[in-house]
């Protein structure tokens, strides 16, 4: 009777112990629910503020960590990128931490792209090099990772700016086919993003006809007439690659007399778009000599 009854305690122990283990296990996954969940709503928070550098700065230290935690979200991380890149383009002045930041852009984003199953579907249809498999992984993007596609050509692209002909040369396949997958799949994402970097892109390379700048540009500015973006790059390597100061000097000008609130999304871009615009103007004589 005594060892039954010993038995019995011993199960019982068994029992409640599993329980409390399995008890335990669900408070922290619900705490680290929370604490993700936190780290999201604090990264939006100062998001939303980003035209105050301080805020945009936070905002990405919260989208980071929220990242680290769940590296499954596709939303924060293309927000985590898109911050990268917001604060390499308009807040950073140095080159150098500049470029770091659009290389953690690049990276949070192609670390989710190449995990996801389409990616690694295109890869295994290609038998070519690792360039081709890579170029058959991005073909094979669905309409949902446009944004996180977007934000890594976006930082790449950007990062690319400062570096020379041949390097840029060698990225050009990648990049191209990344543009043309956005445009195949949502041409207006970002205020029709993807011409207007094919418009940035095509006044840069050597030998090419700046036609294709030009009706690129022309479709991103048609699509979304009220993003200065698309104005001020137009400007800065269009027209001075052109020549031709007197649309310089109109696209920067029409950009500063415009309502940088139009589009409420973006009314902090389209503020650090005016700022740039002023610093053309200021250079205007030097980049016409």
């Amino acid at each position: 009777m005594k060892r039954y009854r010993a038995t019995i305690l011993v199960g019982l122990f068994i029992i409640t112990t599993g329980c409390t283990t399995k008890t335990d296990s669900f408070n922290l996954y619900l705490s680290k629910q929370k604490n993700i969940q936190f780290l999201v709503d604090q990264g939006i928070s100062h998001w939303e503020k980003r035209v105050n550098a301080k805020d945009a700065e936070l905002a990405k230290l919260f989208l980071s960590k929220a990242n680290d935690l769940n590296p499954d979200n596709s939303e924060v991380a293309s927000l985590y990128a898109r911050s990268c890149h917001f604060l390499g383009y308009y807040i950073e002045p140095n080159e150098i931490r500049s470029d770091s930041l659009f290389l953690e852009g690049m990276e949070t984003a192609w670390e989710f792209i190449i995990a996801t199953d389409a990616y690694q579907e295109g890869v295994a249809l290609s038998d070519g090099d690792s360039t081709a498999k890579m170029i058959a992984g991005i073909e094979n993007m669905s309409l949902e990772m446009v944004p996180l596609l977007y934000w890594w050509i976006s930082n790449f692209s950007k990062y690319l700016i400062t570096k020379s002909v041949m390097v840029r040369l060698q990225s050009r396949d990648v990049i191209e086919t990344s543009l043309h997958r956005i445009l195949a799949l949502q041409p207006d994402f970002f205020y029709h993003g993807a011409n207007r970097i094919f418009g940035g892109i095509y006044a840069r390379l050597p030998g090419l006809d700046l036609s294709y700048s030009v009706n690129n540009f022309d479709k991103a500015i048609l699509g979304s007439p009220n993003f200065m973006g698309t104005y001020v790059m137009r400007a800065e390597y269009l027209h001075t690659k052109s020549g031709n100061r007197e649309e310089f000097i109109k696209d920067l000008q029409m950009v500063l007399n415009a309502n940088p609130t139009v589009l409420p999304n973006v009314s902090p871009e389209n503020l650090f778009e005016q700022e740039k615009a002023k610093l053309l103007l200021a250079k205007e004589s030097s980049l016409f000599e």
